[in-house]
């Protein structure tokens, strides 16, 4: 154990190919207690922080791609699948209490914020932290583009585009562009490309 703690922050840094990858992924899932899986090795930026605790399963597909800051926290008993070719950019933040699942090739801006649990709060005989959580599974689905520092706590259907700094409470249908806080249906993706094709 002295041995890795000289040697995991020098082999951490290192910019050698796949190597680096593989070095940071193995070091994180030895560390966790919960199960982690993955299809393919995925790329992970220095500062990725992953926490998994015991009876939680996280599943990540191919060509997985962490940035700087990602943060994944899985509490017992949870689950969070990533699919294949997704990009969570820096500062990104996943909490599940229950279970989360995202589809293949989507993008998440800098500072996304997913959660599927909020705090119960009604009961004013008792403090907040101990009325527990209300939790709803989350699926956002393939193809999707969630803007910087929004926030998800409901479903993204395939093709959505989600605007920056929005806060997304109810499900938001498939190819449809949101945003606001919270957020609401501005358009359906295409529809701009068929009126300029009318115009023409």
């Amino acid at each position: 154990m002295n041995v890795m703690r000289l040697v995991g922050p020098v082999l951490g840094r290192l910019r050698v190919g796949r190597f680096r990858d593989w070095y940071r992924f193995t070091w994180l899932k030895l560390r966790q207690p919960g199960t982690i899986q993955a299809a393919g090795l995925p790329q992970l930026d220095p500062g990725v922080r992953i926490r998994t605790l015991p009876g939680s399963r996280l599943v990540l597909g191919r060509g997985v791609h962490l940035a700087s800051g990602v943060s994944l926290q899985l509490t017992e008993g949870t689950s969070l699948e990533i699919g294949d070719r997704v990009f969570l950019n820096v500062n990104c933040t996943i909490g599940a209490i229950g279970r989360v699942r995202i589809g293949d090739d989507c993008l998440f801006g800098p500072g996304v914020t997913i959660v599927d649990g909020n705090h119960r709060f009604d009961d004013l005989s008792t403090l907040i932290r101990d009325q527990g959580h209300e939790i709803r599974d989350i699926e956002i689905g393939s193809d999707v583009w969630v803007g910087a520092s929004a926030t998800i706590i409901a479903s993204v259907g395939d093709g959505a585009v989600v605007g920056a700094n929005s806060v997304v409470t109810r499900p938001v249908p498939a190819r449809t562009v949101v945003a606001g806080t919270p957020a609401r249906v501005l358009r359906q993706r295409g529809e701009r490309a068929q009126v300029r094709a009318m115009r023409a």
